[in-house]
């Protein structure tokens, strides 16, 4: 290769076209909902871009405000050929005022020249020699039916999604390919760059088939950078004198990237034989529709986006309605010659314009019923009557989440109410030891504390009884140096049972600390609180405490001494009635085993 020369890398040997950057994820999964052919799964809590799915529509580019995905910069490739001896043309697709806007139509080329482009081109006579192959196309009468469409997201999404209908894509080049094509009939030994409202088109565009027609293919956002650096040159002058005026084409055959006008002016609205598709999600219903027979359309227009005026690099900052108005207004500049396109085409140079289509069928696993089932019952549903289908997850339907589950492209983590549920359960699981003793799953002391508050407050409120008492195991220490803590814990436990069937389910049983419980007992004055301590105290000491482990079986006897208090003019706060407790059930302890004493008072 002599020097000043240019080579295309192999579109294998580049980098992804998109590419997801870890450190400015902040992983809220919203390119795993928005992704139209769920090409994006979470590995390790990160998102990951699966290559084979991806259809390269960019909507995870424009949508992900923390611009964690990027597209591959070629501009690079773009300044490296402008510093070669070739000539160098930029075809811009004819969206270019909108994209570029505010700059008109002269500043940019004013610009362009300033870069050291030798010539600028838009694809207009591209889409009218694409629009004419269309009309020659539809009017034939011996196809079934057309898939047209000149957007590479659809078609490789019908290549990848839809195989068996690859046949019924439209075997004709897109309009920039048609329009490089021209420019190599009319120059010598210039090379190409082609500027793309879209990002599909810069890997489309050096594909093989196409046979080198353009050399390299930036969007329109690169364009933006690569023209903000020649308006910085001094010799930039954007204004002042007058401004070239081209020719203007009449675009005749065309409308939307070159769709041929004749095809729908022959047809009305209600011509089901004909079907514009806008998105991948309409696409996808109208393809399912299709292979199941619901309907046969002769000709589908298909498009990812609202025309390529709406593609991810026309400047998106507008809304759709404003780039359309910019477009019109640029249209509708006066003092032009006006040149028929039917007229041109009829002196140019013939174009090949013919392409074919490979069908690119994915494979993916199928799982069972059985086993869908069982991952629905992973995400928390007993069956499929009780899915939820509310779609949050991004997926039609719950068992639709769930094949793509099996298919490793989604996880249970993107259903937000399972995750509403086990977020709700980690928060009940974090309030547990708050409240309950771990050994014996009683209350504990803090849970006492706060119902001990409540309690006293109501029944000082209404003047009704309260009562409390404080139970101690009569020498439980004893127990535990002759047979061990273990069995020193399930006697706790037992003698909390024992004590918890003894009692209302209005009454708050307690373990405090050690071998000490509580009981609150609302309702109930000093006389049947000393009735529910002598009912307890026998329950106790009645029958022994059988303790059942490995190997082995013990029986402890055991007695309890308790102390009982309750609601009086000096006792009318929770500190008062434990104390009180307490001081009772000290005297009980020292009067002997098995003792219950009542407060003073």
């Amino acid at each position: 290769m002599g020097a000043g020369e240019f080579e295309v890398t192999p579109l294998q040997l580049r980098e992804p076209l998109i590419r997801h950057q870890p450190s400015r994820c902040h992983e809220c999964w919203r390119c795993v909902r928005l992704c139209p052919v769920r090409a994006i799964r979470v590995v390790d809590g990160r998102p990951e871009i699966i290559s084979e799915k991806c259809v390269q529509c960019g909507l995870c580019v424009n949508e992900c405000s923390n611009h964690a995905y990027v597209v591959r910069d070629d501009l690079p490739r773009v300044m490296e050929l402008l510093r070669s001896r070739r000539p160098v043309v930029a075809l811009l697709a004819t969206e270019f005022t909108a994209a570029l806007y505010p700059l008109t139509a002269a500043q940019i080329e004013r610009l362009l020249e300033l870069a050291g482009f030798f010539s600028v081109e838009s694809t207009l006579l591209g889409e009218e020699i694409v629009a004419r192959e269309y009309e020659r196309l539809h009017a034939r009468t011996d196809s079934l039916f057309v898939l047209r469409s000149t957007c590479p997201v659809v078609t490789d999404f019908v290549r990848t999604y839809y195989p068996a209908l690859t046949p019924a894509l439209a075997p004709i080049v897109p309009p920039y390919i048609a329009q490089a094509r021209l420019i190599r009939e009319l120059y010598t030994d210039v090379a190409i760059v082609y500027v793309s409202p879209c990002y599909a088109r810069k890997d489309e565009a050096i594909a093989d088939e196409f046979g080198g027609a353009v050399d390299v293919a930036i969007d329109f956002l690169e364009l933006r950078r690569l023209l903000d650096g020649a308006e910085e040159k001094p010799s930039a002058r954007l204004s002042g004198g007058p401004a070239r005026q081209r020719p203007r084409l009449i675009k005749e055959v065309s409308l939307t990237d070159g769709f041929p006008r004749q095809t729908l002016a022959s047809r009305d609205m209600t011509d089901t034989e004909l079907h514009v598709v806008r998105g991948i999600d309409e696409l996808d219903r109208l393809l399912r529709a299709m292979s199941s027979g619901e309907i046969a359309p002769m000709i589908v227009d298909m498009l990812n986006c609202e025309g390529c005026i709406d593609g991810p690099a026309v400047n998106p900052g507008l809304s759709l309605f404003a780039k359309r108005s910019i477009e019109s207004a640029a249209n509708a500049v006066s003092g032009k010659t006006r040149v028929s396109t039917r007229a041109l085409l009829g002196v140019l140079p013939a174009i090949d314009a013919v392409r074919s289509f490979t069908a690119a069928a994915l494979e993916v696993p199928d799982p069972s019923a059985s086993h869908i089932d069982e991952i629905l019952a992973e995400g928390g549903f007993a069956s499929r009557d009780d899915v939820l289908d509310c779609g949050a997850c991004g997926f039609r339907s719950c068992v639709e989440h769930a094949v793509a589950i099996h298919q490793g492209v989604s996880m249970w983590e993107m259903c937000l109410p399972l995750q509403r549920r086990r977020l709700q359960a980690a928060e009940d699981s974090l309030l547990v030891p708050q409240t309950l003793d771990a050994m014996t799953g009683l209350w504990n002391a803090q849970a006492l504390g706060d119902r001990m508050a409540l309690e006293t407050d109501r029944a000082v409120r209404y003047r009704s009884p309260l009562s409390f008492m404080i139970l101690d195991i009569d020498d439980f220490a004893g127990v535990n140096a002759a047979l061990g803590d273990d069995i020193g814990d399930a006697v706790l436990r037992a003698v909390g049972e024992r004590l918890a069937q003894q009692l209302r389910s209005t009454d708050m049983l307690a373990r405090i600390d050690g071998d000490r419980f509580a009981i609150l007992l609302p309702g109930i004055g000093k006389t049947a609180a000393f009735a529910v301590a002598e009912k307890l105290r026998v329950a106790v000491a009645a029958d022994a405490i059988h303790v059942d482990g490995e190997g082995y079986t013990e029986e402890v006897s055991l007695t309890l001494a308790m102390g009982v208090t309750s609601l009086a003019p000096d006792r009318e706060d929770p500190l008062a009635l434990m104390e009180s407790a307490e001081a009772a059930v000290i005297a009980a302890m020292s009067a002997g085993k098995g003792q219950v004493r009542l407060a003073s008072g």
